[in-house]
């Protein structure tokens, strides 16, 4: 009886560690570092590469000076959240709640390469391969496919 007891109650515990993780909440900051020696480097999300399980949330923070948040419409899943934040908005937070791979750049800095790679839920290549294929253009563009390139190493 005190095995299975025993038993049981790891079993609980595993379970409950698991949705903890799936509930969890991300912070991820907007730097602008006047030091860097890049436009690159001076404008960035940190960190710039963020796997979550799915059901978590991620909070964007430091809106200090002009950036803004946004979703990249042709990197986001089907019916996964499309949202745009900027200092003046209340909540700049969003749950994941569809697995994928979700693209994400300050509409004011994504052009010097101010961007992120969001990874919901568990690997797949299919996902990896239809981010690909969406990639937009410019040093944003190639910011998010160095990203991809770092999760398909992993």
């Amino acid at each position: 009886m005190k095995r299975i007891l025993s038993g049981l109650l790891v079993s609980v515990l595993m379970v409950g560690g698991a949705l903890a993780e799936e509930g969890k909440t991300y912070s991820v900051n907007q730097v602008t570092d006047a030091s860097a020696d890049t436009p690159a480097h001076m404008f960035r999300f940190e960190p710039d590469l963020l796997n979550v399980q799915l059901g978590s949330t991620v909070k964007f923070d430091n809106f200090h000076g002009n950036h803004t948040v946004i979703s990249i419409r042709k990197m986001t899943p089907e019916g996964g959240p499309m949202f745009k934040f900027s200092k003046m908005s209340a909540d700049r937070t969003v749950t994941f709640d569809r697995p994928g791979i979700y693209g994400v750049t300050c509409g004011i800095h994504g052009r010097v390469g101010m961007a992120m790679v969001i990874k919901v839920g568990e690997d797949s290549d299919a996902d990896l391969q239809s981010a690909r294929a969406v990639v937009p253009g410019g040093r944003m563009g190639a910011k998010i496919s160095k990203l991809l390139d770092q999760l398909e190493a992993k």
